[in-house]
Formats: structure tokens, C-alpha cells, sequence
């Protein structure tokens, strides 16, 4: 932890009289005895934190290939993975996620629906892009985003590393083109100014934008210290009032204006900001290996309205040939979710949500099969020890569905996290409307159900209890991806029988 209060010392030392910042306006800033807390570490390099309107807070550890999700209660856990070595991230109003994936050289949204993952950019006429970089929505429907390259150009192919536009329809057009190596990005809060930092000279660029796409001329509003604050900027956020968060070697502060105001100094050096938490008023800087907090006393800039959506790729076929959406190209998208001491590979189209009680740490919603009214549920517990036993658990689990018509299968199977032992039944559920199935109070028959239940083994640590349970045709629909999110395997499985 740093303490702000020694700005004085780490904000002033080898600095020209000139350029001697008004501390007392950093102050009104920052909340009364402010400190920089790490809140993650044991990252490889962190970038593009972007908080969502849902209450938590996404960051990319690139070299890892993942994004990372921090939630409020200083928990973190894997969000995407692979993440196509993602890098700036922004949410929506709504709560779409729009990623620059570098390693991936494309530009993303992820649904805030169905976790459904669309191209919105991988290419400018004809060509491959670069490695897009950062990224900022415009309330326009429309997205801005630079395009440079770091490291090994051998496989470039556009003539430059410029900044784009996306507008609401999902076209794409060049609208810089005379930078070195644009990275951090933003539109200001009333939407008239794009503001563009080109690390390789120190400097912040301004751009008036006269409609959706078209800029006026640039004009140069700061310049960093070569000795004071290195290269940079890199990434950037706005505070509600329009200032300007500019990552240097520390996070430099500027008015709407681009005058410096001050320099707050962070452990490790920074790569990318944003305003969060329940209130908005904390300040979440990425910085090489971790992330870091840091209390203020004014609120971040209102996330934009909605983005663009991918233009629908045009079949070269036949008319008579059904046009396919890009849309439906990554529907199989799988995130890795680390839970506890297991790894759950989940696809996209599951919606975490906060668990409903004490007893669960983590559960998912699962997308209806066509037909069925009723989304189906993934519950995870966890018990230390042997949870109750196999047995009666398996015997707990056939209980809840009624005798008549009720079919079970057990099998016991392998996988890399440890021994699990499967319980499959289809009937007529007992639905408990105490909030689980082991509550008192009325239970209402649900018919054509299905459950597959896993006790997981994990060795030196406990028993894993994973419950999917919902109607007939959407379990069954969801039951290979289930399988494999803990890494079981249906053909390796053996019959089990209770003792």
C-alpha cells in the first residue's frame, strides 16, 4: 500500500518550478487519506479495467490469455479464458462488454444476455488489423479504437497504426492516420472531443468531432516530462467533471483542458484506469502485475448507451441458401471460472449470478432449449471432508423426484480435478419454494424435469457438489457441456452401485 498523503515528496521531486502542480486541487480529488491498495496480484501484465453496471469490475492479464473479474467483496476469478490476448475493455449502459482482443487482432462484443461473443472488426479493406489496443463508446451507437503494434511487425499488413470507427451499423472507416502508435482512447462526456494519446512522444492529442466518425484536426493539449513521467500515456478515464486520468509512470491528472493538476503515484508503474465500486468513486488503476484501488472523492464518467452490432456476413451462395449471422460463429465460446479449488470451463451462454444463499458459492443460469418456458440452474457447494457420504447423497438426490415414472442412472468417473461419482434422473421434480432442495415448506411437483448431480473429489480438500437441474429438453440439451465444464468423460464412466 502507498500512502497519497506523501505526494508532496513523490509528485514535486525533480520537477521544474514551472511545471509545480496546485496540490490543494489534486486534493479536492482524492478521499481523505487515500491509499493505493493492491486488490490482485500475481498477474503478467494487466490492462483494460472496465467496471459493469452490474457491480463488478473486468481487467486483461494479456500474456495470461484471460480476463479477470473482481468483485466487491475483493473476491477474483477467471471471467474468459482463452481471451484472445484481450486488451482495452469497455461495458455499455446495458452491459454489453466490447474488447480489443490484440493476440486475436479484433475488436469483440460480448452479449450481456447470452454471453455470446461477435466480431464487430478483424480486418479494414481487405487486410488483417494490427492488434487493436483501446477502445471508447461515443453514445452514438458507434465505437472508436486504436490500432497500433507492439513487438515483432513481421506479419503487419496495414499501411499504418491508426485509430477506427465503428458506427451503430457496424461500418468500419479510418479516421487517424497520422500518429506514430495511438493507444488509450476516450470520447468526452458531451461526445464533441476524442481524445488520443501517442506513448511514443509523450503526448495527448485532441480531435473535435463534428459527427459520428468525422474529426476535425488534431491539436496537442499535454505533453508528459521525459524524466518525471517516462513514456505514456497509455490507457485513460474520465471523471464526471471531464477530467483527464492519464497513465505515465503515475496516474497524471489533467483538466478538461489538458492543464496538468497533479500526479498520483502508484506502486508499480500504471497501464490503464477506470472509475468503479458501489459508489463510483473508486479508482481502479491496472499496473503491470496487479490491480490497485484508490479511494476519490468524485464519481467516473457515465458509461455510453449501447454500441454497434456486427454486420451480418453475406452469403456468396445461392440465394436459396440461408444467410448465417456472424453473430452464430462463436456461440461455442467457453470461459474458465475458478471456483474455490476447482476450474469450471463454461460456455459463454451461462450466466453467473450471485449465489442465492450461504450454502452455494457459485451458481449459473442455463439458456431454455427451444420449447421449454423455464431456464435450467447450476448450483455449486462445497463441503469439507466427504460432505455426508456418496451414498446418501446419491439416495437424497433420487428422493426428490417422485416415484412414478422416475428413471436413475449412477456411473463414477475420472477426471484431471478428481474422482466424481454422477447421478442422473429424469421424473417429476419436487420443486421447493424454501430456496433449495433440502428446505421446509411446500414442494410443487414439476414434471418432465431432469437432474445430473456430481459429487467431485478433490484431493486434500473436499467433496464438490454440482447440481444442473431444470426441464427435460434443456438439460439434456446442456448435459455434454456440463460434462465436460469439470472434465468428465461419458465414455470413460463406469456403472456405480449404491452399498
Amino acid at each position: 500500500m502507498l500512502r497519497l498523503s506523501c505526494l508532496s515528496a513523490l509528485l514535486f521531486s525533480g520537477m521544474a518550478a514551472a511545471n509545480v502542480v496546485m496540490a490543494d486541487d489534486l486534493k479536492t480529488l482524492l478521499a481523505p487519506n487515500a491509499t493505493a491498495t493492491k486488490v490482485v496480484g500475481d498477474c503478467k501484465f494487466t490492462e483494460g479495467p472496465a467496471y459493469s453496471p452490474k457491480g463488478f469490475l473486468l481487467f486483461s492479464d494479456i500474456p495470461n490469455e484471460r480476463i479477470v473479474r473482481y468483485d466487491n467483496d475483493g473476491s477474483s476469478s477467471d471471467y474468459l479464458k482463452p481471451s484472445g490476448k484481450s486488451n482495452g475493455l469497455v461495458f455499455d449502459a446495458a452491459g454489453h462488454l466490447y474488447a480489443c482482443q490484440g493476440g486475436a487482432r479484433r475488436v469483440v462484443r460480448i452479449s450481456a444476455v447470452d454471453g455470446k461473443i461477435e466480431v464487430l472488426c478483424d480486418q479494414y479493406e481487405g487486410k488483417k488489423l494490427n492488434s487493436p489496443n483501446d477502445l471508447a463508446l461515443d453514445n452514438q451507437g458507434g465505437l472508436y479504437f486504436t490500432d497500433p503494434r507492439y513487438g515483432d511487425e513481421a506479419d503487419v499488413e496495414q499501411k499504418v497504426m491508426g485509430v477506427y470507427y465503428i458506427d451503430a451499423a457496424g461500418k468500419t472507416t479510418r479516421v487517424i492516420d497520422s500518429l506514430q502508435r495511438p493507444n488509450g482512447i476516450l470520447v468526452s462526456n458531451d461526445g464533441k472531443t476524442l481524445l488520443v494519446a501517442e506513448p511514443n512522444k509523450r503526448e495527448l492529442w485532441r480531435y473535435a468531432i463534428q459527427s459520428p466518425g468525422q474529426l476535425g484536426k488534431g491539436e496537442l493539449i499535454f505533453t508528459g516530462e521525459e524524466q518525471l513521467d517516462g513514456g505514456g500515456p497509455d490507457g485513460m478515464c474520465l471523471d464526471d467533471a471531464g477530467g483527464i486520468y492519464a497513465t505515465y509512470g503515475s496516474v497524471v491528472v489533467l483538466n478538461p483542458e489538458g492543464q496538468l493538476i497533479g500526479r498520483i503515484p502508484v506502486p508499480e508503474r500504471p497501464a490503464n484506469c477506470t472509475f468503479g465500486g458501489p459508489d463510483g468513486q473508486t479508482l481502479f488503476v491496472t499496473a503491470r502485475t496487479s490491480l490497485y484501488s484508490i479511494p476519490m472523492s468524485v464519481k467516473g464518467a457515465p458509461l455510453a448507451g449501447q454500441g454497434p452490432k456486427p454486420v451480418p456476413a453475406v452469403s456468396r451462395r445461392a440465394p436459396s441458401v440461408p444467410v448465417i449471422l456472424a453473430s452464430l460463429v462463436n456461440a461455442e465460446d467457453v470461459k474458465s471460472i475458478k471456483i474455490e479449488g476447482i476450474t469450471l470451463k463454461a460456455p459463454a451462454t451461462w450466466q453467473q449470478q450471485p449465489p442465492a444463499n450461504r450454502l452455494r458459492l457459485s451458481q449459473f443460469a442455463i439458456p431454455a432449449a427451444e420449447g421449454d418456458k423455464e431456464s435450467g440452474e447450476l448450483v455449486i457447494s462445497f463441503f469439507r471432508g466427504d460432505g455426508g457420504g456418496i451414498d446418501p447423497n446419491l439416495k437424497r438426490w433420487t428422493d426428490q423426484f417422485t416415484g412414478d415414472g422416475r428413471k436413475v442412472k449412477l456411473t463414477k468417473g475420472q477426471s484431471e480435478q478428481g474422482t466424481y461419482y454422477l447421478h442422473d434422473v429424469t421424473g417429476t421434480y419436487l420443486k421447493s419454494e424454501g430456496g433449495g432442495p433440502f428446505a421446509p415448506g411446500k414442494k410443487t411437483p414439476m414434471p418432465g424435469y431432469r437432474s445430473l448431480s456430481v459429487i467431485l473429489q478433490v484431493p486434500d480438500e473436499g467433496n464438490y457438489f454440482l447440481r444442473l437441474t431444470g426441464p427435460e429438453k434443456t438439460i439434456t440439451a446442456a448435459a455434454d457441456a456440463f460434462r465436460t465444464s469439470f472434465g468428465g468423460d461419458a465414455a470413460k464412466e463406469e456403472a456405480y452401485e449404491m452399498k
